[in-house]
């Protein structure tokens, strides 16, 4: 299966995480470390290491060079494990060399990114791991700012990318159809305006399916539905036409892929992604 409606978030760029890493700086050191200024000069020397201490999937390892950079830290960084190694506890990721006030400063940011992504993306590995035959896909519940970087750690987990943003693919719901009328109606003014874009359409009971498949969206999204409600729903889609994809939603937690996993080949949606996240426990360890 194709792990994503538009575009995947497969990569990462130093660059990703510029603005994040310049809000962290001016929240974490606004006059600096007063208790690392006062004890260590720049020239106090240390190596250290980065190690799991938790088993997960990791990611986001890209933020210790933007923060070396960010910062003019005089560090180096030798990354052992790479982006989305399944990890073990006592794994080193990777080690530093440098100046220890440097590593000190930024210990506590590079540590909540990746701790927080590897979360993410461990999450995701979790279910779509064990449920292979379904599209696991994220949602736009995600912190400001960090939606990219979220939707790529559930990538990297294995999961797969919903629409990006309200741009990158149209998204008909209850409100949007009562505006236009009907379901046909609505599908097909948003189709003659963006001819070159997805439709998805949002149903939350039976009676709305045979309408949502004669207006010929790209996907249907059945909200909410009880169990017996989505066999008929994807029998009847399925039968009628093959070509659209289904999506099921509405407060998925991992529990309730059971029963959804029968239907092989659906797409499920769970804000629990990225909403209900753990941070991976990582530690730096100065040596």
């Amino acid at each position: 299966m194709d792990r994503a409606y538009t575009s995947p978030i497969y990569q990462l760029e130093d660059s990703d995480f510029n603005t994040l890493v310049d809000l962290a700086l001016l929240e974490d050191l606004p006059q600096g470390d007063i208790t690392t200024d006062a004890l260590f000069s720049k020239e106090d020397a240390c190596q250290a290491r980065l190690y799991s201490k938790d088993s997960g999937v990791l990611c986001g390892t890209q933020v210790v060079n933007c923060l070396i950079r960010r910062t003019n830290a005089n560090l180096i960084w030798n990354q052992i494990l790479a982006e989305g190694t399944k990890i073990e506890s006592n794994q080193v990721i990777g080690t530093f060399a440098g100046s220890l006030a440097d590593l000190l400063k930024i210990e506590r940011i590079l540590l909540n990114f990746i701790q927080y992504l590897s979360g993410i993306a461990t999450n995701a590995w979790s279910v779509s791991s064990k449920y292979p035959d379904l599209l696991i896909l994220d949602t736009r519940k995600t912190l400001p700012g960090y939606r990219k970087l979220a939707k790529y750690a559930v990538y990297t987990g294995g999961g797969a990318n919903h629409r990006i943003n309200l741009s990158d693919m149209a998204m008909l719901k209850d409100n949007h159809i009562a505006k236009a009328g009907d379901i046909n109606t609505a599908v097909a003014l948003v189709r003659s305006k963006n001819p070159d874009k997805k439709i998805e359409l949002e149903i939350d009971s039976l009676d709305q399916l045979k309408d949502a498949i004669l207006s010929k969206p790209d996907i249907i999204l059945l909200d909410n539905f009880s169990n017996a409600d989505t066999e008929r729903a994807v029998e009847y889609i399925r039968k009628a036409d093959s070509k659209i994809r289904i999506e099921c939603s509405g407060g998925i937690t991992p529990d309730k892929l059971e029963y959804l996993s029968r239907f092989k080949n659906i797409g499920v949606s769970m804000g629990y992604l990225t909403h209900t996240v753990r941070f991976l426990d990582i530690s730096l360890d100065i040596l």
